[in-house]
């Protein structure tokens, strides 16, 4: 009998995030491909092959795909990388689970925001959506606004704008970031709490996988807020599931995803949901790690076999629906100020911990970080599982007191940390 051959999948893109994705590629027994046009991209050196081409050179990869007989095109976390991959899939007839439409849907703000209304998801009404703003609209906004790029990722070009004078500068950056020369001017709700949701699509079978509370800082008037703790399950997650997941749901069906991972956010204000951002693809939290600890279910696994076109009907994700979170749980974001990391101490007694699933670091000593706003400020993130509230609480202070970030000059960066105790209880769950 002929020896199976193995199945080839071509990564694009090979951030630090990436590496787990080439880890469990291999461990699956795929032949992995890491592309893109750093030589030195972490993810590579775990790969069966790398090569220096960029992923936005569809031309030069469907030549890859051709001469090296890939069987699937894989990415994950980042925006730009997931058009690549559905550019390229399409042009070679490889498997991809989104199709262009669907991905100009999630990722264009203003079309999102028409979608959701279409179905009856609540989201914030909008002053304007367009690429010119007149005096007349400066001067009937109430203060303060954000502004968005409609079509940008990772907080980049946004800006929260106190004055007209503010939002006439924030509406140019905001174009400057945007691909379609389009901006996006909402109400600022300034408060440090939102809800985001996760949705895994199987053969068209829609699970709620998560719920959780998103606690974020703003450290300057201008910046938008950034992340500092993610808890699962959410306190809200009962009225979630009552008021808003039903529209949700029918909203996925409505854009026609079949297979795939989205995570939706939202601002909480007065008890109401107000859905203003989707992503469809993996979240940089890496939450599939939280997932598989809860349920046994690795989404990654699942997707990579999607990806080469193998039957994921097997994988009961139906079990799992309404949020299923047996156990406290947290993504541990760790925002740093600006300076240049000198000394990175704790790592060790970190990795140590028992409460500690997984984690990825974006930055190392040597590394400048400038305070723009941005995840670019983000040191890493940890997925943190724990077997009581108390025990979650615990490890996440371990974290804080543990790990020490010194700059070059000899001061501490981390500049927010998230208290348990601190989360103001809803007044839904008290």
């Amino acid at each position: 009998m002929a020896e199976a051959v193995q199945k080839k999948v071509l990564i694009l893109g090979g951030i630090d995030h990436m590496i787990d994705v080439v880890k469990t590629a291999n461990r699956m027994g795929y032949l992995t491909i890491v592309v893109d046009n750093n030589p030195d991209s972490p993810a590579k050196k775990h790969a069966y092959q790398s090569f220096d081409i960029s992923t936005a050179d569809i031309s030069q990869l469907a030549e890859l795909v051709q001469t090296e007989e890939v069987d699937g095109v894989f990415t994950a976390f980042e925006d730009i990388n997931t058009w690549n991959a559905q550019a390229l899939a399409s042009r070679t007839g490889l498997p991809f689970y989104a199709t262009k439409e669907q991905l100009e849907i999630a990722s264009n703000k203003n079309k999102f925001k028409e979608f959701c209304r279409r179905y009856g998801v609540p989201v914030i009404q909008e002053y304007t959506a367009d690429s010119t703003l007149d005096a007349r609209e400066l001067e009937g906004m109430k203060y303060p606004v954000i502004i968005k790029p409609v079509d940008s990722y990772a907080s980049k070009g946004i800006t929260v704008c106190y004055d007209a004078g503010e939002a006439r500068e924030g509406f140019a950056k905001a174009l400057e970031f945007s691909k379609s020369g389009t901006a996006i001017i909402e109400p600022f709700i300034d408060n440090s709490y939102g809800v985001q949701m996760f949705y895994t699509i199987r053969n068209k079978e829609i699970v709620l996988s998560g719920v959780t509370d998103r606690y974020v800082h703003k450290q300057a008037k201008e910046h938008p807020p950034l992340p500092i703790a993610m808890t699962f399950p959410s306190k809200h997650q009962e009225l979630y599931i009552e008021t808003v997941d039903p529209k949700v749901r029918e909203m996925i069906r409505g854009m026609g995803i079949e297979n795939g991972l989205v995570f939706i956010q939202s601002l909480f204000e007065d008890d109401s949901f107000y859905i203003y951002e989707m992503g469809y693809r993996f979240s940089g939290e890496q939450h599939y790690k939280i997932i598989e600890q809860q349920t046994g279910i690795n989404l990654l696994e699942m997707m990579l076999e999607h990806a080469v076109g193998e039957n994921i009907s097997g994988y009961p994700i139906g079990r799992y629906d309404n949020g299923h979170m047996p156990y406290p749980s947290c993504n541990l974001p760790i925002l740093l100020g600006g300076g240049t990391i000198g000394e990175i101490r704790g790592m060790d007694e970190v990795d140590a911990m028992p409460e500690v699933v997984s984690y990825v670091l974006n930055h190392s000593a040597g590394d400048k970080i400038e305070a723009n706003g941005s995840y670019s400020q983000m040191f890493g993130r940890f997925n943190l599982v724990a077997p009581t509230q108390e025990k979650l609480r615990e490890a996440i202070d371990n974290i804080y007191s543990r790990l020490k970030i010194i700059s070059t000059e000899g001061k501490e960066m981390i500049i927010a940390k998230h208290s348990l105790l601190e989360a103001a209880v809803p007044k839904d769950s008290a």
